[in-house]
């Protein structure tokens, strides 16, 4: 079943509406979390006429404060040298203000325009450079008398207020106003769940400071070039204390992580042991405990892998502490044996690779011996557990929805998704297991194209739902939607690349060319199909040589 979607053409000053949308969130949801100085800018801004808002809004999508006026080229805007006197006069931005060389050079200046302002630099250095060896002038004295610019130089006011609005509407710093663009374009489509006051996101000023604290370390981080002790101490140093919003958490928490790795990579073992035991996330344990290892420190070792062991975060932790518990055992002068493998069938065949990927070939293969084959990997069992939890997906849950344009419950690989939404989950397997996957596809009908983070829309046809109807048992899809359910995020990958049908029957099939290995994640797997006896079969395929 193939979709066309309508064309759609967006209106000249689309971004407005979008922007008035933030506007409206927050005066709605968030009226008393906003400062005297942020209510006041948004009634100025609806005081503006139509053009300088739309000119305002330009500029606030643009990045950083400073611009100038021959690069603002907007035909939905008559005159935009009117407008910017306009927006001069409500103090939404400043006209021809001070800026040193230094940040002119830096932040509006092409280099034929520094070279032409300041001939005296090497052409053949490269601009950083050249902002050092202005700084050093500038700090000197040396740039007093330097020549205007040919054009009105502009400060933005208050820039900050971009960051406020998108933040409460989202909950985070990295959606902004193009996420708008793909729902007005019918790129996106959302589920109309259910929102409420009682479940807003932000309930005091100060979660909303420390989730930008937090997003200002990361952009930070991922700008370095390479990370340094220095720099990443200087990072860990903003981390703001421990946050009362349990969402802002995790996130400092996660950040948190990702620089005491960082300080590992450094070998600053100290101050990375101290960072890791500030967050329970994984995977913080297993890094002190390797640390301690490193540090021949046996003693915590061993009772980290042991808190590990007895209560694990999730499948990944427990299986990362049952390997590093062999360590355990090695230290304790015992003898640890090897877990064998579970065997599996294996085909091996020779086809012609020099046309499509392996995948395709194999695929086309058994095509030829009468099999009805989908290529889809790790989104056909995806696909029907998304299908199948819609109504726990998307119910309202606290903390979990907070727009209209989530993809997904912001709670989706949290630890207690699965406790929180426990009864809706039961229903919603009962139902498969009454109604079948028929009913399934009645739903992926109604439901084509709506943003669901589980389901890969244009893999499936109506052909597939009635094969896995026929072939499938029930108690075998749940069997394996509950060990997804163990750890969502673990789970959503390592399947089997093919899925064939043939008389009635089915059997998965992880393709393997020359050369190519079973992953861990591939292994996972292959021990619960051997634990459920489902049909499964690894098929390697060397090339023919003509």
């Amino acid at each position: 079943m193939k979709r066309e979607a309508p064309a759609i053409e967006l209106t000249p000053d689309y971004y407005l509406d979008n922007f008035l949308r933030l506007i409206e969130h927050a005066h709605e949801w968030y009226v008393d979390l906003l400062t005297e100085q942020e209510r006041d800018w948004i009634t100025t801004f609806l005081s503006l006429n139509h053009d300088a808002q739309c000119l305002l809004v330009r500029l606030l999508s643009r990045k950083g404060e400073w611009f100038r006026s021959d690069k603002l080229n907007y035909t939905e805007i008559g005159d935009i040298n009117g407008e910017l006197h306009a927006l001069q006069a409500a103090g939404l931005v400043a006209l021809n203000p001070h800026i040193d060389e230094v940040t002119l050079s830096e932040t509006l200046l092409t280099k034929p325009e520094i070279l032409a302002r300041h001939p005296t630099l090497s052409r053949s250095a490269r601009k950083e450079q050249w902002l050092a060896t202005l700084q050093q002038k500038q700090e000197a004295g040396l740039l007093a008398q330097m020549p205007a610019y040919p054009f009105i130089l502009i400060r933005l006011l208050n820039a900050e207020i971009i960051e406020v609005l998108l933040v409460l509407f989202f909950g985070n710093a990295r959606q902004d106003l193009s996420q708008f663009v793909l729902e007005d374009l019918g790129l996106n489509r959302f589920e109309p769940y259910t929102l409420s006051r009682e479940r807003r996101f932000f309930t005091e000023r100060e979660s909303l400071e420390e989730l930008r604290v937090i997003a200002q370390i990361q952009h930070q981080y991922w700008l370095l070039n390479k990370p340094t002790l220095t720099s990443i101490t200087s990072l860990v140093n903003m981390i703001p204390s421990k946050a009362s919003h349990r969402h802002v958490e995790r996130k400092r928490q996660r950040v948190i992580n990702l620089l005491a790795r960082e300080l590992e990579h450094c070998g600053d073992y100290q101050q990375a042991l101290y960072w890791f035991s500030q967050s329970e996330l994984v995977p913080s344990r297993e890094r002190r405990a390797r640390i301690h290892d490193k540090l021949g420190d046996i003693a915590e070792y061993e009772n980290i892998v042991t808190d590990m062991l007895i209560d694990p975060q999730d499948q990944q932790e427990l299986e990362v502490a049952q390997r590093l518990h062999q360590k355990v055992i090695r230290y304790r002068g015992g003898k640890v044996t090897r877990t064998a493998k579970p065997a599996y069938i294996e085909r091996h065949i020779e086809l012609d690779l020099t046309q499509c990927r392996v995948e395709l070939a194999v695929k086309a293969y058994l095509e030829q011996q009468g099999y009805r084959v989908y290529y889809l990997e790790n989104h056909f069992l995806n696909t029907l557990l998304g299908l199948t939890l819609w109504p726990a997906l998307f119910a309202p849950i606290e903390g979990a929805f907070i727009n209209r344009y989530q993809h997904r419950p912001l709670d989706l690989y949290h630890e207690d998704f699965v406790d929180k939404r426990q009864e809706l989950i039961d229903q919603s397997l009962q139902a498969l297991k009454e109604h079948g996957v028929l009913s399934l596809m009645t739903r992926w009908q109604e439901k084509w194209g709506t943003s669901n983070p589980l389901i890969y829309w244009s893999g499936f046809d109506e052909t597939l739902f009635e094969l896995v109807e026929q072939a499938i048992p029930r108690d075998i899809l749940i069997e394996l939607m509950l060990v997804q359910l163990k750890d969502l995020r673990l789970f959503k990958s390592g399947m089997p690349d093919l899925i064939a049908f043939k008389d009635g029957k089915y059997e998965w099939i992880e393709v393997k060319g020359p050369g190519d290995k079973l992953q861990e994640s591939q292994w996972r797997w292959i021990r619960i199909f051997k634990q459920l006896q489902i049909p499964f079969s690894v098929c390697h395929v060397s090339a023919k040589n003509d």
